[in-house]
């Protein structure tokens, strides 16, 4: 128990002054409070309307999963990413895939590349169907997608090739392409605030931290006013590609965390969207995110269990078709042994 009774002195000491720091930045943001609130930049919705969804519609939801495993040398991956066609009747779309790459500091960012390469693409076969979707809802914003940092290796390239011919292809056949995500990191809606009311928000406070305490007593169930991210996203395969991505936060439900929604700048309809989002919302017992999503996220999840076997059987073929070769770069490392 020594190093407990540590920590509870420094608890003592310390406690009250990061208690005291937080307080402060909680007090910067309850300052412009009503300023806000007059700028109407946050507005009340009615949680107990209910949204009809035109028969018409088709919906698509994409979701994609990874797992990685690093091994002595290498690291052995596998993606997964599913599309899942609501009308009638439900469908799905699914692709998966698996390699080995170099282990170094860019692996989980490569990996993470090649999954969303595969979303896009599972995305694009169902525009590409006979009757394709009237809307496709991509888990994920689309601005954070568009703005992906450029690493060394080919997984870049083909992820923003598949992600120009999916923008191409929704604007071509008039498809609403939206993106929705349980945004919990971003701060661009506290840069719009800061922009436009001319003050300075806490530097490490986020959107959904900041709306939090703005919202408390104020309106159970919100969104914001729309507004665009500065930064636009410029093609490299067709200059005339330059897209910015108006955006929204949503609350849906009172107890669901904020919801980040997006779409690309040609979309007509956004308050049209917002309202699907918020009936599809209603069903989930996640309190507030879309249930089709949801499903779609249950059925692209590689869970440990899933990815060890993946790892197991990949190793043991590759042990019996070349000794060697496992010896080499595919021996588990003394740390993977540990108990």
């Amino acid at each position: 128990m020594r190093h407990y009774s540590i920590w509870l002195k420094k608890h003592d000491s310390r406690g009250n002054q990061i208690l005291n720091d937080l307080q402060s930045y909680k007090r910067e943001v309850m300052e412009i409070k009503d300023k806000i609130y007059d700028k109407d930049l946050i507005l009340p919705i009615d949680a107990e309307q209910d949204h009809e969804i035109d028969p018409d519609f088709r919906l698509c939801f994409v979701d994609g999963g990874e797992s990685n495993k690093e091994l002595l040398g290498a690291s052995v991956y596998f993606i997964r990413a599913s599309a899942l066609l609501w009308k009638d009747q439900t469908e799905f779309i699914r692709d998966l895939d698996m390699g080995v790459i170099d282990y170094d500091e860019h692996t989980k960012e490569r990996v993470e590349l090649l999954r969303g390469a595969m979303e896009f693409d599972v995305a694009i076969r169902s525009v590409e169907l006979k009757t394709p979707p009237t809307h496709i809802f991509l888990d994920g914003s689309l601005h954070v997608n568009a703005k992906k940092r450029q690493i060394k290796g080919s997984e870049y390239g083909m992820y923003r090739k598949k992600l120009v011919r999916l923008m191409k292809l929704c604007r071509e056949k008039e498809v609403s392409l939206v993106g929705v995500s349980e945004d919990s990191t971003s701060r661009l809606f506290a840069h719009y605030i800061s922009a436009l009311c001319y003050i300075e928000l806490p530097k490490f406070m986020t959107d959904s931290s900041i709306l939090r305490m703005l919202t408390k007593d104020r309106c159970v169930c919100y969104r914001t006013i729309q507004f665009t991210p500065y930064s636009k996203f410029a093609s490299e395969l067709d200059e005339d590609l330059v897209v910015s991505f108006p955006t929204v936060y949503v609350q849906p439900t009172p107890l669901s965390n904020p919801l980040r929604i997006d779409v690309p700048e040609w979309e007509q309809n956004f308050d049209g969207i917002i309202n699907l989002v918020l009936k599809l919302s209603k069903g989930s017992r996640y309190y507030g995110y879309p249930l089709p999503l949801y499903l779609v996220h249950l059925d692209v999840k590689i869970g440990p269990k899933l990815s060890e076997w993946n790892t197991r059987q990949l190793i043991h073929f590759i042990s019996r078709e070349d000794p060697d070769l496992y010896d080499a770069i595919l021996r588990s490392s003394r740390k993977d042994m540990r108990f």
